[in-house]
C-alpha cells in the first residue's frame, strides 16, 4: 500500500474543498482551539509538533462531535533571535552557518539568511508545508506573521498597548531585568538559548570590615549573619579592591561589571590575591564579633561577589568544609590556632533537629566531605524547613522568638538602613541569549513594564483562572503560584523585529508581550489580509478595533471615520462575537510561567469577562527514545524529518501515543516504524469484512458489541479529558484485542456487528490517523469526509448487562483449565474431552446462600424441600459458598459451552462433549457453578 499517495490524496482534497475553513453559523455551537504560534528561527521540531497536534486532534474530535470548529495558525517573528542569527550569518560566523547546514538548508541558500526578513519568509513557508504534510486541520485563510512586516497585525498590537496604557497596565519604572550586553536589551524567555524561566533574584550583601575595606558577602538568608563563624575566599582567585559609591570594597573581578549594571558607582583601585588574605580577621558588623578568613576553592568568583560567609550550624556545605579544615589544617595551609576558637552558633529552632541542624544532617546522611553530592539534598531540606517553620533564637537579638519568614523583611530593612547590608540581584542559573552572549542582571530605569505586580490586576487574573477548565487540572496550582509570584515585566527592547511602542518609538514591543491576545486577531485576520477587500493598515484605527472587539461605538461611525464598508465592519464584529472567547489553548508546561499567564492577565485587562479564556491544556517536554532532546546531543528531530521517515499517520499516532498529562511524553522510534503496518492491516480488514458475514446472533456477537461499546465510552471520556494516549489504548489497542478474540471465536462474523465495529473503530482512529481513515471511509461508501462524520456514541443498554462478558470469561477459563490438564497429565494424544456443568440444585443453592453468613445461609437453603433431599452435600456446598464468597454469574453455562463446542474443539484439538451421559469417573458431581468438571479420555 502506498501510504504517501493516500496522504497526498486527502491533503489535496482537504485543501481543494477548504474542509477546515469554517464560517459563522448562528445557532450552531462553536469550538475555538488555539496553539501558541511557533518562532520562525528554524524548522518545526517534533517537540512543538506534540503540543500542536494535541490541539489539532482536539479540533478534529470536536468537529466529529458536531461543533463548528476553528483551529487557526500563525508564525511568530518578533524579537532579537532572528536578527541576532542573521547578523552572525552576515559576519560569516561558522557556528551559525553550521547550524543551518545541519538543519538541511542548501548551502547556496545560506547567504540569504543574512537578511532577517528572509528567515521569516523561509521558515514560515516551510512550517506551513510541514503542517499540511502532517494533515493538520488548520484554517490557513487566517494565517499571518507578526511584527511590522505585517502592518495589519502591527496596528492590532499598537491598539492593544494603547488600551493597556489607558488602563494603567503599562508603566515606566526601575526594575532588575535579564539583560544581554551584546543586544543591549532585556531578554525574555523566547530570546534565550539557555535559562528559560530564570528571573533576577534579590540577594543581600552582608558587609564585613577588614580595616576600612568592606567584604560584601552575598546571601539569600540575611538572618544567618548572626551565626557567621568565618568567611570563605578562594586562595587561587585574584580579587580587586574597588571604590563602590562612597566605600572601599573587596570583591571578585567579575563583580565589578555586575555592580555597575545595578546602579552602583564602582571603579577599580588595585588587585589583591585571595591567598594573601587567608587567616586575617574581619569584623561582623551585625554581631560585633571578629571572625577569620579561611580558604575554600569551592568559592566561584562569578557567583555573588566571590566572598562567602560561613554559617556551619545551619549550612551543610559550610559545616562539611569547616570539618575538612579542622581534620587537617596543614593541608589548607593553616595552623591550628587560626581555627581553634571557632564554635558553632545556633540561630534557628526547627522541629526534628537539635541546636545544630547542619551538623546533624551531615552526620545522619554520612556525608564524607565538602565534595559529597549529597550536600545539595541536605541543604535543600534544612533551608526549606528553616524558612517555612524555623523560629529565631536568643542569638538573633531583637528578632528572637519570631518565625524566619515573618522577621525577614524587617530584618533586611534594618540591616540596609544601618549600613550593614546592601541589596543586590543575581541570576540563580546561567542565562544565554540566542545571540550566544551570557546574560547579566541590569537595573533599567528608562524602561516600560507590564505592571503584573498590581494586586488588583492579579485578583482579576485569579478570577479568570478560577472559571477556566485546565487539562490536567493539577496544573492549576502552578498557575496560581505564577499569578501570585509574577512581577513587573519589561515589555520593550531597543533591538530586534517587532512592533514599535506607539507612544515611544525608541522601543520595540518584545516577543512575550505582543503575543497575549492575538487569538482575537484570528477571528478577523482573513478579512484584513484579503487583497480583494482592500482594507489598508492605516484604516485600522483604535475606533475600528474598539468596535469590533469591545462593541464600543457604532459600525456607521467607524465606517465614516475609516472608510471601511459598514457591512464588512459588521461582518468582522459578528465573527469575533461568534468565535470568542477561545475554548482551549494547548501548550508545553514551560509557558505556564510566562505566555499562558500573560495571556490570562491581558485578557482581563482588555476584554469583558464573557470574553476571557475558557480553557488551557498543558503538556510535558517530548523525549526522543527515552532521552531528553538536545541540539548538543544531536538528537532533535524536525517534523519534516519524521514525515520523510514514517509518513503522516504513523507520525501522528506515535506522537499522540507518546504520553499525556504533565509527565514528559516520549517519541518511540520503534513504535513509529511499525505503526503504518498496523494501520495497513486495519485497512485490509475493514475493506474485506465490511457488510459481510452471517445474520444469526451468537453469544460472541453480543460479547463483542458489549466490550466494544464499553471501549467507546471509555475512549470518549479520555478524549474529553485530552488524555489521548489513554484514548488510543482504549479505542484502538483494546478494541483490536477484542476483535482478534472475536475473529478467533467466530471466523465468520455477524454482518451487522462487524460493520458497526468497523465504522466505530475507523471513526475513533480518524482524529489521530485521518488519511488512512478517510481512505477506508470512502471505500465503505461513507458520506463526505470522515473528519466530519459523527463520533461513535453508545447505547447504555449494551453495557448494562455484564453477564455476556462474564460468559466469555467463563469460556476462556474452561479452555485454559482443559489445556492445563492436558499438559500436566501428558494427555496430548487424547481424543475426547467431556465437560460437565453443575447440577441444577447448586445454582439454586448459590442464589439462596450468596451474601449471608453460614447460619443464615443454611437456614435459607434448607427451607427449600428440594435442597433437603441432597443432605450433607448441601451443607458442604453452602460452607464453600460462604467461605469462598461465591456469587452467581448469571451465565447460562450449558448454552455457552454448547454454542462454542466447535471452537473449544479447535482450541484443544479434541472432540468435545457437553453434559454427556458418559461419566465413568463421576466427575459431574464435583462441578459447581462457574467451575465445570472436566474428564479427558485418553
Amino acid at each position: 500500500m502506498d501510504f504517501r499517495a493516500i496522504e497526498n490524496k486527502w491533503q489535496k482534497r482537504y485543501e481543494e474543498t477548504k474542509a477546515f475553513e469554517p464560517s459563522v453559523e448562528p445557532g450552531k455551537p462553536k469550538y475555538f482551539v488555539t496553539y501558541p504560534y511557533p518562532y520562525m528561527n528554524g524548522y518545526f521540531h517534533i517537540g512543538r509538533a506534540f503540543s500542536g497536534l494535541r490541539a489539532e486532534v482536539l479540533a478534529r474530535y470536536k468537529l466529529m462531535q458536531g461543533f463548528n470548529v476553528l483551529f487557526p495558525f500563525a508564525f511568530h517573528c518578533t524579537g532579537t533571535p532572528i536578527v541576532a542569527a542573521a547578523e552572525r550569518i552576515a559576519e560569516g560566523e561558522k557556528k551559525q552557518i553550521e547550524i543551518l547546514k545541519r538543519a538541511g538548508i542548501p548551502e547556496e541558500e545560506i547567504p540569504k539568511f543574512a537578511d532577517p526578513v528572509y528567515w521569516t519568509q523561509y521558515f514560515s513557508k516551510a512550517t506551513r508545508e510541514d503542517l499540511k504534510r502532517v494533515g493538520a486541520a488548520i484554517d490557513w485563510s487566517r494565517a499571518f506573521i507578526t511584527t511590522s512586516l505585517n502592518p495589519h497585525y502591527d496596528s492590532f498590537i499598537k491598539w492593544q498597548f494603547r488600551k493597556l496604557k489607558e488602563g494603567g497596565y503599562v508603566v515606566m519604572g526601575e526594575h532588575p531585568v535579564v539583560w544581554c550586553p551584546h543586544c543591549k536589551s532585556p531578554v525574555g524567555d523566547h530570546g534565550r538559548l539557555e535559562g528559560e524561566g530564570v528571573t533576577p533574584e534579590e540577594i543581600y550583601l552582608i558587609k564585613f570590615r577588614l580595616g576600612e575595606t568592606i567584604l560584601p558577602c552575598g546571601t539569600y538568608r540575611p538572618e544567618t549573619a548572626y551565626g557567621v563563624t568565618n568567611l570563605w575566599l578562594n586562595p587561587d582567585v585574584t580579587y580587586i579592591r574597588a571604590k563602590v559609591n562612597d566605600e572601599e570594597w573587596l570583591v571578585s573581578k567579575e563583580t565589578l561589571d555586575k555592580l555597575a549594571n545595578q546602579k552602583y558607582v564602582a571603579s577599580f583601585i588595585e588587585e589583591v590575591r585571595g591567598r594573601d588574605l587567608i587567616g586575617k580577621m574581619v569584623l561582623n558588623q551585625v554581631t560585633g564579633m571578629e571572625v577569620p578568613i579561611l580558604p575554600a576553592v569551592f568559592v566561584d568568583p562569578a557567583v555573588g561577589t566571590g566572598v562567602v560567609m560561613s554559617v556551619p550550624a545551619h549550612a551543610p556545605y559550610d559545616y562539611a568544609a569547616l570539618r575538612d579544615i579542622e581534620n587537617d589544617p596543614a593541608r589548607f595551609g593553616l595552623t591550628p590556632d587560626v581555627i581553634s576558637g571557632i564554635k558553632l552558633i545556633p540561630l534557628i529552632t526547627i522541629e526534628g533537629f537539635g541546636k545544630f541542624p547542619a551538623k546533624e544532617i551531615v552526620e545522619r546522611m554520612n556525608i564524607k566531605g565538602q565534595d559529597d553530592p549529597k550536600l545539595e539534598e541536605a541543604t535543600k531540606e534544612i533551608y526549606k524547613k528553616e524558612f517555612h517553620t524555623g523560629v529565631l533564637n536568643e542569638n538573633c537579638g531583637k528578632y528572637a522568638g519570631r518565625k524566619v519568614m515573618d522577621a525577614k523583611l524587617e530584618l533586611v530593612s534594618d540591616f540596609v538602613h544601618s549600613g550593614k547590608a546592601a541589596i543586590f540581584y543575581e541570576l540563580p542559573q546561567q542565562v544565554v541569549c540566542r545571540c550566544l552572549t551570557k546574560c547579566v542582571v541590569k537595573i533599567v530605569s528608562d524602561q516600560w513594564f507590564l505592571n503584573y505586580s498590581n494586586p488588583i490586576w492579579k485578583a482579576q487574573a485569579h478570577k479568570a483562572l478560577d472559571a477556566m477548565s485546565l487539562y490536567p487540572d493539577k496544573v492549576r496550582k502552578q498557575f496560581e503560584y505564577v499569578l501570585d509570584w509574577l512581577k513587573d515585566w519589561a515589555c520593550t527592547r531597543e533591538y530586534g523585529l517587532g512592533t514599535e511602542l506607539p507612544w515611544d518609538k525608541r522601543w520595540v514591543i518584545e516577543s512575550l508581550s505582543d503575543s497575549t491576545i492575538y487569538m482575537a486577531y484570528y477571528t478577523i485576520s482573513k478579512y484584513l489580509q484579503d487583497p480583494a477587500l482592500g482594507i489598508r493598515p492605516e484604516q485600522l484605527s483604535d475606533e475600528f478595533f474598539d468596535f469590533v472587539f469591545l462593541g464600543k461605538g457604532t459600525a456607521d461611525e467607524v465606517s465614516k471615520k475609516t472608510g471601511i464598508e459598514q457591512g464588512l465592519i459588521l461582518k468582522m464584529r459578528d465573527e469575533f462575537e461568534y468565535w470568542y472567547p477561545f475554548d482551549m489553548r494547548c501548550s508545553g508546561k514551560d509557558l505556564v510561567q510566562n505566555h499562558l499567564s500573560f495571556c490570562i492577565f491581558n485578557h482581563t485587562a482588555i476584554f469583558p469577562e464573557r470574553h476571557w479564556p475558557r480553557g488551557m491544556s498543558v503538556n510535558g517536554f517530548l523525549q526522543l527514545d527515552g532521552q531528553k532532546m538536545s541540539s548538543s546531543r544531536g538528537n532533535v528531530y524536525t517534523l519534516r524529518q519524521v514525515l520523510d521517515m514514517y509518513g503522516a499517520d504513523a507520525t501522528r499516532l506515535t506522537l499522540m501515543y507518546g504520553g499525556e498529562g504533565l509527565e514528559d511524553p516520549n517519541w518511540d522510534s520503534e513504535f513509529a516504524r511499525t505503526a503504518w503496518s498496523k494501520l495497513a492491516q486495519w485497512y485490509d480488514f475493514a475493506i474485506e469484512n465490511y457488510g459481510k458475514g452471517r445474520d444469526d446472533v451468537k453469544y460472541i456477537d453480543r460479547w463483542l458489541e458489549s466490550v466494544a461499546t464499553k471501549s467507546i465510552k471509555l475512549t470518549r471520556e479520555a478524549m474529553d479529558a485530552m488524555n489521548f494516549r489513554t484514548a488510543i489504548q482504549r479505542g484502538y489497542f483494546d478494541m483490536q484485542r477484542y476483535l482478534r478474540w472475536y475473529i478467533r471465536r467466530s471466523p465468520v462474523p455477524n454482518r451487522r456487528i462487524i460493520s458497526w465495529f468497523i465504522e466505530a473503530q475507523t471513526k475513533i482512529l480518524a482524529p489521530f490517523t485521518p488519511h488512512i481513515c478517510e481512505e477506508i471511509w470512502e471505500k465503505l461508501g461513507g458520506s463526505g469526509f470522515i473528519a466530519k462524520a459523527p463520533y461513535p456514541t453508545w447505547d447504555e443498554k449494551k453495557i448494562a448487562d455484564e453477564t455476556i462478558e462474564r460468559s466469555e470469561d467463563f469460556l476462556r477459563k474452561v479452555i485454559e483449565d482443559i489445556q492445563e490438564i492436558i499438559t500436566v497429565a501428558n494427555l496430548s494424544e487424547a481424543k475426547d474431552a467431556y465437560i460437565y456443568t453443575s447440577e441444577e440444585w447448586k445454582y439454586k443453592a448459590l442464589q439462596l446462600a450468596t451474601g449471608k453468613n453460614m447460619g443464615d445461609a443454611m437456614k435459607a437453603v434448607m427451607a427449600d424441600p428440594e435442597m433437603r433431599k441432597h443432605g450433607k452435600e448441601v451443607s458442604r456446598y453452602v460452607q464453600k459458598v460462604v467461605s469462598e464468597r461465591l456469587v452467581p454469574s448469571g451465565v447460562d453455562e450449558a448454552a455457552v459451552l454448547n454454542e462454542a463446542k466447535d471452537f473449544i474443539a479447535s482450541e484443544i484439538g479434541m472432540n468435545v462433549h457437553i453434559n454427556s451421559e458418559f461419566d465413568p469417573q463421576g466427575k459431574r458431581k464435583h462441578a459447581i457453578p462457574g467451575r465445570p468438571a472436566i474428564f479427558i479420555q485418553s
